[in-house]
């Protein structure tokens, strides 16, 4: 009998040991864990957010992280169809879904009968999250959009400025009770598990209220293209707008779109230019000195270059004899293949090069196309007239369009287009790339284009230089004609260039010169 009580005792002050250790084990060498897990089970995970640097305008004027977001976290069960009506009102949608107990739902919209009753009725945890953008945003093109996976930037300035503009992402939270429901009055935290260190705003070039004006302009003209507007003096970009526009914050429903809407077409579009091309070639012209002012050339209605015959498309029956000045006033093709024909292909493309064609126009801007010319055996034939009047395999960007007619109201030089200030940019003398006198030349016929001109039917505030343009091309199989317009204003002292295309805007007087004009009215 004693030793069996001896023996039980022995049991059980093994087993007082045994339990004696797991306790001093949890108790201390698994504390720090234990909590954290236990802190974890009352964390109850509403959204992960990406933290990034303001994108502002110019003026200091938020382009980002101006508005907010509503959410509502309901429990599964209460999310009925009267429910699903009542979120209509708001213009509520699914953000995402806690598990099989919660299903989270956001709106930005706030009414504030629809929060009573979401929070009275149905038990919603009602709470507010900024967004990173409006719903109709502006400079959307510009500006870009993030991966809906990782917050990183995906296009524009938000994939440009990775680096600065990813500051730190964080979640927001609510806290759990034991049974895993939020406890009310404790509200939404925010925890950051990423943090870099010296976060930095983006402050842009762009004046926010020209932008959306024209983004305006471009919607009711019903214009499928882009405009461009430069501080002529700098080169910075005042605005950049791109249509069809798209929504930022479900970009996932323009993925695999025909209608064009995640293109930038102010600097991915490439178009032939057309007659606006006229104004390198001119330069050309006279810079050579090849040609002067006064050299004329005979329009009778078509002219041949190496054997192939082009038509005066403005003017069928012929122009007559022409001088340079006349013949940009009129966009006469036959005076421009007669004298591209003079001066040769490679001095115009020279030419063109100097003024910021065939490459990028801002540097670095994600994506941006360089454009084309044609190459040497193109120029041997036909190539050689087509490139005179800015048609065939000759491509451009709107920025780089805008970028050349710069150059003229620069008298001569060329200003780097910059989309994000700097003192550099700001400061920048440019670098000549034709003589005072040869601009000013230009910059005289740019102006016989407004008042007797193509361009003369326009009713302008203040006296502007252009150039209309209407270059053919081919889109998906069938023959098109895009408009283009560009020039700048006022004449004499230029403070604006802007350039517009006009997709299928079949010329560019009757497509592009409006919205030129409702620019130039707008500002002055």
């Amino acid at each position: 009998m004693t030793k069996r009580i001896k023996v039980l005792t022995g049991i059980i002050m093994l087993l007082l040991i045994v339990l004696l250790c797991r306790l001093y084990y949890i108790q201390i060498v698994c504390h720090e864990e234990l909590e954290r897990g236990a802190r974890g089970q009352q964390i109850i995970q509403i959204q992960r957010q990406s933290d990034r640097g303001t994108i502002y305008d110019r003026n200091m004027v938020k382009l980002t992280d101006s508005c907010s977001d509503y959410y509502y976290l309901l429990k599964r069960e209460n999310c009925t169809v009267a429910l699903e009506k009542l979120m209509k009102r708001i213009e509520g949608e699914t953000a995402g879904t806690k598990g099989e107990k919660y299903v989270v739902y956001r709106s930005a919209v706030f009414n504030k009968e629809v929060n009573d009753i979401l929070v009275s009725q149905y038990g919603a945890y009602a709470f507010c999250s900024g967004s990173r953008y409006a719903d109709e945003q502006t400079a959307v093109h510009l500006i870009g959009y993030l991966n809906n996976s990782d917050g990183t930037g995906v296009a524009g300035l938000e994939k440009m400025f990775e680096s600065r503009l990813d500051v730190s992402s964080s979640i927001l939270s609510m806290t759990g009770n034991g049974l895993g429901d939020p406890v009310r009055g404790i509200g939404i935290s925010r925890t950051s598990d990423v943090q870099k260190l010296d976060p930095s705003a983006l402050v842009t070039t762009v004046d926010a209220g020209l932008q959306a004006q024209v983004e305006k302009i471009l919607r009711e003209e019903q214009v499928s293209g882009a405009a461009v507007v430069l501080q002529a003096k700098t080169g910075q970009v005042l605005a950049m707008a791109s249509t069809p526009v798209f929504n930022p914050n479900d970009v996932d429903s323009y993925l695999g779109s025909d209608g064009g809407e995640l293109i930038n077409k102010a600097v991915q579009g490439q178009y032939p230019p057309g007659s606006v091309f006229k104004i390198a070639v001119a330069a050309a012209a006279l810079e050579s000195g090849i040609v002067s002012p006064e050299d004329t050339f005979i329009c009778d209605g078509s002219t041949t270059v190496n054997s192939v015959e082009l038509i005066c498309e403005e003017k069928p029956e012929g122009h007559g004899e022409l001088n340079l000045e006349e013949a940009l006033a009129q966009s006469c093709n036959c005076y421009f293949a007669q004298m591209g024909a003079k001066i040769g292909s490679e001095t115009i493309i020279e030419m063109a090069e100097r003024m910021g064609l065939g490459s990028a126009a801002i540097e670095g801007f994600p994506d941006e196309a360089e454009g084309n010319f044609p190459s040497r055996s193109e120029r041997l034939y036909s190539g050689l007239s087509n490139l005179s009047i800015g048609q065939g395999s000759l491509l451009v960007t709107p920025v780089q369009i805008a970028r050349m007619t710069n150059v003229i109201a620069n008298g001569g030089i060329d200003r780097q287009v910059s989309v994000v200030m700097s003192r550099e940019n700001e400061e920048s003398e440019g670098s000549r790339v034709m003589t005072a006198a040869t601009a000013g030349q230009v910059g005289n016929m740019m102006e016989k284009v407004m008042t007797e001109g193509t361009a003369s039917s326009s009713r302008l505030h203040v006296q502007a230089a252009g150039k209309t343009g209407s270059a053919e091309t081919v889109d998906g199989g069938e023959e098109t004609v895009h408009g283009w317009f560009t020039g700048y204003f006022p004449a004499d002292d230029p403070e604006y260039t802007v350039a517009v295309i006009a997709e299928n805007g079949k010329t560019g007087s009757s497509s592009a010169l409006p919205v030129f004009e409702e620019i130039v009215n707008y500002l002055y």
